[in-house]
């Protein structure tokens, strides 16, 4: 005889859930992936708007002054830790993972690659992130982080003129860590891997 369960079927449903990853969509605004065709390498340059958008809060000075607070509640000097904690993680682990992830798809030996302060390559890639939600994960609720990125492409010695530029791009991350921070990484990696199989497939015969 089967067991009755006494749980709401839509709390279980909620408490298994991670929400479902975005594939990745790179559509041109401006330029051409022709003019790209062969490139092989990428000097990389990371941005981030000056007005950063976090959902649901007003701006991202709001946000950290909220977080910092609550943690500066539980322990002294953990609000200022966090802020600068949140500004640091970019280069320390955001960028170096895009790089990695980027780095290491390859398509049938068709390979892109990008390295920071390079001077071997006439064209320079931006990353220009315009929102960052750090997503969710508690007994509850769990959330994947997710990113809206432009991509520019430039030559290296003419920032003036974009020869390629992609729509706002959305991207989420792949399973709802307990971490922030890590969510947001995940996010990082898999923008890499997607725009490095987008490049390879249009711009590599």
């Amino acid at each position: 005889m089967p067991l009755k369960s006494n749980l709401n079927p839509f709390i279980v449903l909620l408490f298994f859930t991670v929400f479902s990853v975005n594939s990745q969509v790179f559509k041109t605004a401006n330029g051409s992936l022709e003019a790209l065709s062969g490139v092989q390498r990428y000097q990389v340059k990371f941005e981030y708007a000056q007005d950063l958008e976090i959902p649901k809060y007003e701006s991202e000075a709001t946000f950290l002054e909220i977080h910092s607070q609550k943690k500066e509640k539980k322990e002294a000097g953990s609000g200022e830790a966090f802020k600068n904690e949140w500004f640091s993680r970019r280069s320390e682990q955001y960028e170096p993972k895009f790089i990695q992830e980027f780095n290491f798809f390859n398509l049938k030996e068709k390979q892109v690659t990008v390295a920071r302060n390079i001077s071997d390559s006439e064209y320079k890639m931006v990353i220009y992130t315009s929102l960052i939600d750090p997503g969710n994960s508690n007994f509850f609720f769990k959330k994947d982080a997710r990113l809206e990125v432009v991509i520019r492409i430039y030559n290296a010695n003419n920032s003036d003129t974009v020869i390629y530029e992609t729509q706002v791009v959305d991207v989420h991350s792949k399973g709802a860590s307990l971490e922030d921070y890590d969510r947001i990484m995940s996010a990082y990696a898999e923008l890499g891997r997607g725009l490095s199989k987008h490049l390879s497939r249009k711009t590599l015969n």
